[in-house]
């Protein structure tokens, strides 16, 4: 049976029993935004209209508070039970925007669209991305001898992570001045993990994490080059997370005549928090006997000439979709 529920404060949501249903839930929640969240963010608008522009009692920018609710689609192969462990299973976690947000919305159904089917072209539409997944939940529902390509259990949950408070840069401009009064209020980058846990026998489960870094005031998908200095390289932050390389090798029992010489590439998922620059390697990456992702961390005191000011979370907190 293939079940798609929303999260609500008010109680959950009973479940649909056909496709038709999921439809005319998704209509309804839209109907019932306000009862759909769980979590409320506020982000600075960026806009060239005078309403817009609008600044608060403390001369900052008024913010636009975005509502997140979740989400949750089940897919099962058909005849299957709880005495049947074979079973092909399939659950998305995913997050619903309001008001809507489409570049934030198709980022993330890329993604999950990518995490699903690692081996198709890229998508560029967010209708494309969902009807693919669509398509992939329908094969398991209807196929009574499952979908080979994909495991036997497998969840994929999303997240949004925002930094809410200040970038160095900010802290500059404001030159002593009061600024607890408005950090809370603005958030200029975030990133969206989107975590799969799959099962493919019952003796092997495996941990997968994807991350997508947003600058929020301009609704951008960020690069690692996006947030370095002109006079920087990619190089030139891969030397930065060396220490970390070779402490994490030697907790892993790589001897030490190795450790210099390990080769770290630079990793295609990263993201930045108030705590630095991640870098997070997938299982294997490293190591043939690493199972679970590693994250490498570098504080941003060790970032000075290398990442720009404005991506450096200073005296922020992260907020969380959770």
């Amino acid at each position: 049976m293939l079940v798609l529920a929303s999260q609500v404060l008010l109680g959950c949501a009973p479940q649909p029993e056909s496709m038709f249903e999921q439809q005319a839930e998704e209509e309804a929640a839209n109907e019932i935004g306000a009862h759909s969240t769980i979590q409320n963010y506020e982000l600075s608008k960026p806009s060239t209209s005078s309403a817009a522009n609008a600044l608060d009692k403390t001369g900052h920018k008024q913010a636009l508070p975005i509502n997140i609710s979740k989400q949750q689609t089940i897919a099962r192969q058909p005849n299957c039970n709880g005495q049947q462990t074979s079973c092909q299973y399939l659950e998305i976690n995913t997050l619903a925007f309001t008001p809507p947000q489409p570049w934030l919305a198709n980022i993330m159904w890329q993604t999950v669209a990518r995490t699903l089917s690692p081996d198709t072209p890229f998508i560029s539409q967010q209708q494309v991305a969902r009807d693919s997944v669509s398509a992939l939940l329908k094969q398991i529902e209807f196929r009574s001898e499952g979908v080979s390509s994909q495991p036997k259990y497998q969840r994929i949950d999303t997240d949004l992570i925002l930094n809410q408070g200040l970038s160095a840069d900010s802290v500059a401009a404001s030159n002593g001045s009061n600024m607890d009064s408005h950090m809370n209020n603005e958030v200029m980058t975030g990133y969206l993990l989107v975590e799969s846990t799959q099962q493919r026998s019952e003796d092997h489960q495996q941990g997968h994490r994807d991350y997508v870094m947003l600058d929020m005031q301009k609704k951008l998908q960020l690069t690692v080059e996006d947030v370095l200095l002109a006079d920087a390289d990619t190089q030139k932050l891969l030397s930065t997370f060396n220490t970390i390389k070779k402490q994490w090798l030697a907790e892993q029992g790589v001897e030490q005549q190795y450790l210099e010489e390990w080769p770290l590439p630079l990793s295609e998922q990263w993201y930045i928090d108030q705590q630095g620059l991640h870098l997070v390697y997938q299982s294997g990456e490293l190591l043939n006997t690493q199972l679970q992702p590693v994250d490498f961390v570098v504080p941003f005191t060790q970032l000075q000439g290398i990442v720009k000011p404005s991506y450096m979370v200073r005296l922020s907190t992260s907020m969380t979709s959770s």
